[in-house]
């Protein structure tokens, strides 16, 4: 750990096998392979490596990167190293070979051994390289009382919005392909703010099978906010908030923080009529946002007001800041 610049700089060293399937590991190892996941996803700084002596290593490392790895991260800061590069007598995987995967994948090359020398080296450039990371995305003054928030996504299943709209959120890019959510798992983000303090965003994405509303109904019960999405392009969709969704979200859940959001805005053919949508949110106290996953259109908007919304309910009563924390958050 070291400070600069009123920062501080913490370097977590995980190994593990995250990479397990569920069905090949005990519950223990699922638990540590969840913790493991969840940094994976927030890290600034992502370190493959492999064995120059291995083959078996680096084709492993490959298939880790691609299927693994590459689409679940946020960050753009990653390396290679070639490990055992003093090592040439039985020599399995060629320089240019990693550094052909490196370029390809965008990705810094380190060739080391076991020297200091090297290891300084890495660690130096590690170094400076994070502290040029931008850590102002949401510039924040005040002092939050919470630093944890459970945000649940509910909403019609095979609709794409709240899986959608999540992984635009955590990862700021977008899948075609439609994953259908069988149950309900969460995805954490980390925010982090000019004067260092951070708060983590819980993201549950909720099924909309019917045979698992109970469960929806049980998991809702602590959030601080609940996420009604519904898509523009499907008439049912919106008629199931209106019908099942929002009384479930008002009668299961704590917070008076709901929103009302409808996707696909970049589609023409819109089925939804969208002042009617806007209409009912506010004549029943919800916060309405008009998105588009795909283009991200009002995505990083709908982010920032949940943010302040979230910190307006939590921040201290004394907090002299709390007019200039929020107008800075609406302006980026």
């Amino acid at each position: 750990m070291y400070e600069k610049d009123n920062k501080e700089f913490i370097l977590y060293l995980i190994d593990s096998n995250a990479t397990f399937e569920e069905s090949e590991i005990n519950d223990k190892e699922i638990e540590i392979a969840k913790i493991v996941k969840e940094f994976y996803f927030n890290a600034d700084c992502i370190i493959m490596g492999y064995d120059i002596n291995d083959k078996r290593s680096f084709e492993g490392m490959k298939t880790d990167w691609n299927i693994k790895i590459k689409d679940k991260i946020k960050t753009d800061l990653i390396y290679l190293l070639e490990n055992k590069t003093d090592l040439k007598d039985n020599i399995e995987v060629t320089e240019n070979e990693g550094k052909e995967f490196a370029d390809k994948n965008n990705i810094k090359y380190f060739q080391i051994a076991d020297k200091e020398k090297d290891i300084k080296n890495l660690m130096y450039d590690i170094k400076m390289s994070i502290e040029k990371i931008d850590y102002n995305s949401v510039k924040l003054d005040g002092n939050p009382s919470k630093s944890k928030y459970k945000i649940s996504f509910i909403g019609d299943s095979e609709v794409g919005t709240k899986t959608s709209l999540i992984k635009r959120l955590i990862y700021d890019k977008f899948n075609q392909d439609y994953d259908q959510t069988y149950a309900s798992q969460y995805y954490p983000k980390i925010i982090k703010f000019k004067n260092g303090k951070e708060i983590i965003m819980n993201l549950w994405d909720n099924s909309g099978m019917e045979k698992l509303r109970p469960l929806v109904k049980i998991i809702i019960k602590e959030s601080d906010a609940v996420i009604l999405g519904y898509d523009i392009t499907k008439r049912e969709s919106y008629d199931s908030i209106k019908n099942f969704w929002y009384k479930i979200s008002k009668d299961n859940s704590y917070t008076d923080l709901i929103y009302l959001i409808a996707n696909k805005i970049d589609l023409y053919e819109k089925v939804v009529e969208g002042f009617g949508a806007k209409n009912y949110a506010e004549e029943n106290n919800m916060r309405y946002c008009m998105i588009s996953c795909k283009n991200s259109w009002e995505v990083k908007e709908f982010e920032n007001d949940l943010i302040t919304q979230l910190i307006k309910k939590h921040v201290h009563d004394n907090d002299d800041n709390l007019r200039n924390i929020l107008l800075k958050i609406n302006k980026n």
